[in-house]
């Protein structure tokens, strides 16, 4: 289900107070999903250091936006066929440059496998990889990174939740995921004394990714962005 962040509105009335004179700017569309510790609903509230950055990085630029959450797939799409300015956070990939193009990069993802018992060699370096059952959230980036790669991928799981029962299920042999969400979603199960082991894959840097019609109509719109976003950068508390 899709949800709204109700930040807007406290926006928009602040550029009113500023631009009484000029003329109202255009709402930008963007969209993210669930994915902790970058942009997340807990408790009904939004939550997540990128969500700060990107509310920080348009209040520098006095530019009012919208964001909701989707999944992946459904968010992607939307940005292809022009029914959203932008999503985050995302990689870039030669994919996405036909359609889209990333910010400086606002967040780190730290991706690790994770096995329900001893680890296991499912690097792509090894002959038998493709023999281990695996998966990623369906639509993110590391679902395609090892789908390209030409793992073992058969499940479609939306999110970290549906992930990790996957593994704890038994139903594939290892999971990709960022380490912090990982440790979010174990602690729902309530299952810290459970032994994991765990391998890493890698990091990738993630931005947004705004559309490439959005840009054309808006020439400055990206550097402006990026030299506000730049200015909003929260720590990454990695330990």
């Amino acid at each position: 289900m899709m949800r709204t962040i109700n930040l807007i509105q406290t926006l928009i009335l602040g550029l009113a107070l500023t631009t009484t004179h000029s003329v109202a700017k255009e709402v930008v569309q963007l969209a993210t999903h669930d994915a902790y510790p970058y942009h997340y609903v807990e408790n009904e509230l939004v939550k997540g250091k990128v969500i700060r950055q990107v509310q920080c990085a348009f209040s520098r630029m006095e530019t009012p936006y919208r964001a909701e959450f989707d999944t992946w797939v459904e968010a992607e799409l939307k940005l292809r066929t022009g029914k959203l300015d932008a999503i985050f956070a995302v990689a870039g990939s030669e994919a996405r440059s036909r359609y889209g193009s990333l910010s400086t990069a606002i967040a780190k993802k730290h991706l690790y496998w994770y096995f329900s018992g001893a680890e296991m060699d499912i690097s792509d370096s090894n002959p038998l990889y493709k023999k281990y059952k695996v998966a990623a959230e369906f639509g993110s980036d590391e679902w395609f990174d090892i789908k390209r790669k030409g793992y073992n991928v058969q499940m479609k799981p939306r999110n970290g939740h549906a992930l990790l029962k996957l593994l704890l299920g038994h139903e594939v042999d290892a999971i990709l995921i960022d380490e912090h969400e990982f440790e979010y979603e174990l602690a729902k199960f309530k299952l810290h004394n459970t032994n994991f082991s765990r391998r890493e894959y890698s990091t990738i840097e993630l931005g947004v990714l705004f559309s490439n019609a959005f840009l054309k109509a808006r020439p400055t719109f990206l550097e402006a962005f990026n030299s506000a976003a730049s200015n909003c950068l929260v720590a990454d508390n990695r330990k």
